[in-house]
């Protein structure tokens, strides 16, 4: 097989022995390296080489302006823009904003330029399209009456937006020429109006002396050809360049195949056409016989990544038959492919070379440097919110610099459920966890402006990242090619910005637009990868591969939407307008993507295509039609093969967990306990009686829930505060007194109390300043006014009740043995009791809820059953009061003495009724003394435990599947 470039080189060095006078021009860098190559192999002697250009370089010889990046021509026209229209009510903000703006109309510019369309004209015509689209003048009087019915207030006239938007398009034709007219000033130009200013130069004769003879420039390679460069190629056809096409007969002949659109285009040409052979040259593809035919295998896998597998496998499969990599091709039209492929290859393939970049916003820094401004943007004065903070210290990087100090940090986040974080807290002894923990006002430097902040802030985080030592070089290079970006920025946008307004330092607002800049300008800036071009396999995008020919070619994700990539950039100009005028359109990128498909088939021998089987759920990203076409069109044997996993689900079956020897080992080690807490505690008996599976996973198992923090409204959230105010409220009154006597007299002021409790329990759970005052906002105002209004209506219950003793607070360490006979053991049960108080020969075992626990129970066995309204919350308080008469009413003393014990709940789903009363309730009656229910309780309690710890009985699964709506195991169970 001959290339394209070889047959070319072949050529001119028939044509030109003296290599000197010869200027090649190709349409990218990638094909002027092969040509080298090609033409080198043929040289035996010395030799001048001829002059290899690019299109670019070549129209840029004409003149001293130079293209800059689009960094600063976006920033000129943000200047050329406000001076042109430097009324507020036109003002698009500053340069950040702008930049979205900006982006798509130079985008538009350098179209219109490239295929020399009146702007003047197509602006006019914009701004009438505009008109048309924001003014209700084209209606009916009847379909104006509708509107006025379906909107309300609907108002023909236009509004003073409306006035200013069509305002702004009509002047776009000054903003284009005022645009140009600077950049000429400051000896620049962007790509379409350098090549149209050449373009009409060359025509208009204003250019008379060239760099090189035309004579001897030869055009290689082009296909799809801008107005502009049509006009440049033409000039110097007209003086004896040549142009060699690189085409075949089979898309080229065929009025059906949109690959050959251009050519036949041309073909028509008054000067062009004289260019192209008298016979189309046919290649091995499509236009050969069977016996000559390429080799075509057509490999369908789900999901990307499949794809990239299964190329690695077939690839390594023809390696090891004798395939040499300098002689294969990769071809990647998603680049979120290329470290899947990289990862596939490289047991099996010793050298490649990656002409594809690999994009920054595929980097873990990119990511990094996200949360770093989400950070700032969720700031809430010297508080970090947590889902940035936690995310930040579980990210390589900041575990990188100190795990211990990261992983400590975390645990304590999540331990104590802290919504929001103190810089204080944060900002430890670690250098990078100060860097990232700060303020932007802390900055040094100090900036009035918050985009100038955030790039200080941001570059001073990445300099301390890249000196981690604990990093890899591959994470050292991202962090430099993230500073050179950063200082790019400062250098085009921020130094020279002379709209820059002073913004405070927190402006939400601001921060917001930079991160949407920052996005956006990322997703165009790639790390080149560093290799032999010319040796190894060859890995590369779609527009890499023009002009170059390849004896084994794979290309993967023959999808639409993929390849053909979905639609262009976006553009202001609709597409009517852009049909009018000749603009690029949908189909003008549909025929140069078809061109390049063929293209790079039109010399293989073998042929490996790859594409998605899996289609999206919106039923799109079907097989690509170039794919289509090859299979019907082609008549080439195509050998197709859908590596298929056959999906076989297989029935939910029970889980039980038999009693082994290590089970019941772990089961007995819970009496033992830790040095907290020791037996089994009420709401693990009641996991137990909910779902045996469930007790054994969480206690026996030991696995755990994953920890995160709630910012909800919670029940256990409202639980903690309300327990901790009451808590310190009672305790207060007995430490000033140096009594458990709680009279009447002690309530006094206790809104006051209970405010200045609830602030103290907030800066302690939330490790505010205690020197500062608490702020209450979201969350935290709901939070605090519900527990407000618990605590009030607890204490104003209380007062009424007073006086009365406080046996107890938050009692914890209770303990009772229970001794069972089947299996023989002794269980213990523990428990902390809210709170215990008493009058006269009543003693109150109390436990504080915040959801919506009942009151009333049918009996003690109910207690005990496994039927999902069981009354859980009646069985903790009853568990309560066992525990409270095992430790403190067992020995006969004047203080036990014809006491009653009455177990009872204070929650909300009863304790703002006016004639709330205080107990439990067996059935329609209060329990006014739980001793006579205690002794079935505990008989029922043993006969638990004896199931709990009988070999015999497993851990099975609930049949009361209500249970498990709300079980976090629910994902092991499949129920």
């Amino acid at each position: 097989m001959k290339t394209f470039l070889q047959e070319l080189a072949e050529k001119v060095y028939k044509q030109h022995p003296a290599l000197e006078e010869v200027t090649m021009v190709f349409p990218n860098r990638r094909a002027i390296l092969y040509f080298r190559q090609h033409l080198s192999n043929l040289l035996n002697r010395p030799h001048f080489s001829p002059a290899l250009l690019t299109i670019e370089d070549f129209v840029g010889s004409f003149t001293s302006l130079k293209v800059p990046d689009k960094l600063e021509l976006i920033y000129q026209l943000y200047k050329v823009y406000n001076t042109v229209l430097p009324s507020a009510e036109t003002s698009q903000g500053g340069v950040e904003q702008f930049y979205f703006w900006g982006d798509m109309l130079l985008r538009d510019f350098d179209e219109i330029d490239k295929y020399h369309v009146n702007a003047v004209q197509l602006f006019k015509d914009l701004s009438h399209q505009k008109e048309l689209d924001s003014t209700f003048d084209y209606l009916t009087d009847e379909q104006k009456e509708f509107l006025r019915s379906f909107w309300g207030n609907f108002d023909e006239t236009q509004s003073a937006n409306k006035k200013k938007f069509l305002y702004l398009w009509r002047q776009l034709p000054q903003v284009y020429t005022a645009f140009k007219q600077k950049l000429a000033e400051l000896g620049m130009a962007y790509e379409g109006m350098l090549h149209r200013w050449i373009a009409e130069r060359l025509t208009e004769g204003k250019i008379t002396t060239f760099p090189r003879n035309p004579a001897f420039i030869k055009f290689a390679g082009f296909n799809a050809l801008t107005t502009a460069e049509e006009k440049i190629i033409s000039f110097f056809v007209e003086r004896g360049a040549e142009v060699h096409w690189d085409m075949d007969a089979y898309y080229v002949n065929n009025a059906a195949q949109e690959a050959g659109k251009f050519f036949r285009e041309y073909q028509q040409h008054p000067v062009l056409r004289n260019t192209f052979p008298q016979q189309i040259p046919s290649h091995s593809l499509l236009s050969a016989s069977s016996s000559e035919a390429p080799r075509v295998s057509i490999f369908g896998a789900a999901q990307p990544v499949g794809q990239a597998k299964l190329m690695s496998q077939v690839l390594k499969e023809q390696l090891a038959k004798g395939m040499k990599p300098e002689e294969t091709l990769v071809v990647l039209p998603d680049e979120k492919l290329l470290l899947p492929v990289l990862h596939g290859l490289a047991s099996s393939v010793e050298k490649m070379n990656v002409t594809m970049g690999f994009p920054l916003s595929s980097t873990p820094m990119f990511n990094f440097i996200e949360l770093l401004m989400d950070l700032q943007i969720s700031r809430k004065d010297d508080h970090f919110n947590h889902r940035q903070v936690l995310a930040l210290m579980g990210h390589p990087y900041v575990v990188a610099a100190d795990a211990a100090s990261a992983n400590g940090k975390r645990k304590e986040i999540l331990k104590h459920n802290w919504v929001h974080i103190p810089k204080g807290y944060l900002a430890t002894e670690v250098p990078l966890h100060r860097l990232i923990f700060r303020e932007l006002s802390e900055l040094t430097p100090p900036s009035d402006n918050v985009m100038k902040s955030l790039v200080n802030y941001l570059k001073s985080v990445v300099i301390e990242v890249g000196s981690l030592a604990a990093l890899g070089d591959l994470d050292k290079e991202y962090a430099f090619h993230f500073l050179k970006f950063f200082n790019r920025l400062e250098e085009v946008f921020l130094e020279k910005d002379a709209h820059a307004e002073a913004t405070p330092e927190n402006d939400v607002t601001g921060m917001k637009s930079f991160l949407r800049l920052f996005r956006q300008l990322i997703r165009s800036h790639k790390i080149p990868f560093a290799g032999e071009p010319l040796k190894g396999l060859q890995v590369m995008g779609v527009l890499e591969t023009r002009n170059l020919d390849f004896k084994n070619v794979f290309i993967l994700s023959l999808n639409e939407g993929a390849f053909p990539s979905m639609g262009g950039k976006g553009s202001y100009v609709p597409y009517t307008i852009r049909k009018a005028y000749g603009l690029p359109t949908v189909e003008h990128q549909d025929a140069i993507y078809s061109y390049l498909f063929y293209r790079v088939l039109q010399r293989a021998e073998n042929i490996s295509i790859f594409y998605n089987s899996e289609t999206d759920v919106l039923g799109q990203g079907e097989m690509s039609r170039y794919l289509q076409q090859l299979l019907f069109e082609s008549g080439l044997p195509v050998e197709k093969k859908v590596l298929h996993n056959p999906i076989q689900p297989q029935g939910i079956k029970p889980i039980v967990i038999g009693k082994t020897e290590q089970v019941m080992e772990n089961l007995m080690k819970l009496n033992e306990g830790n040095t907290y807490f020791r037996g089994m505690s009420p709401s693990a008996l009641n996991s137990y009686i909910e779902c045996r599976l469930k007790f054994y996973f969480r206690h026996v198992a030991k696995i755990r829930e994953a920890d995160e923090v709630e910012e909800e409204l919670d029940a256990r959230v409202l639980g903690n505060f309300l327990h901790d105010v009451m808590e310190r409220f009672y305790k207060r009154i007995g430490e000033r007194k140096k009594s458990r006597q709680i009279e009447v007299a002690d309530f006094n002021d206790y809104e006051a109390a209970i405010d200045a409790l609830i602030d103290e329990v907030f800066i302690e759970a939330y490790r505010l300043d205690p020197a500062k005052k608490v702020k209450y906002e979201g969350q935290r105002l709901v939070v605090k006014e519900i527990v407000k209004r618990f605590a009030h209506r607890i204490v104003e219950m209380d007062k009424a009740y007073a006086p009365f003793t406080m046996e107890a607070l938050e009692q914890e360490g209770l303990t009772f043995s229970l001794r069972i006979v089947h299996p023989p053991h002794t269980a213990v049960v523990s428990g902390k009791i809210d709170r215990v108080d008493r009058k006269g020969d009543q003693l109150r075992v109390i436990d504080y809820k915040t959801g919506k626990d009942k009151l009333n129970f049918e009996s003690v066995a109910s207690l005990f059953s496994r039927e999902s309204d069981r009354n859980k919350a009646a069985f903790q308080t009853m568990l309560y009061a066992l525990l409270y008469k095992k430790n403190f009413l067992m020995q006969p003393s004047e203080h036990t003495a014809n006491v009653k014990l009455i177990p009872g709940l204070i929650n909300r789903m009863n304790l703002f009724d006016d004639g709330f009363s205080f107990g439990l309730k067996a059935g329609k009656d209060p329990v006014t003394d739980a001793e006579v229910f205690l002794p079935e309780f505990e008989m029922r309690l043993r006969l638990l435990f004896e199931e709990l710890f009988d070999p015999a009985i497993p851990f099975d699964q609930t049949t009361e599947l209500e249970n498990c709506k709300t079980c976090p195991y629910t994902q092991i169970c499949y129920r």
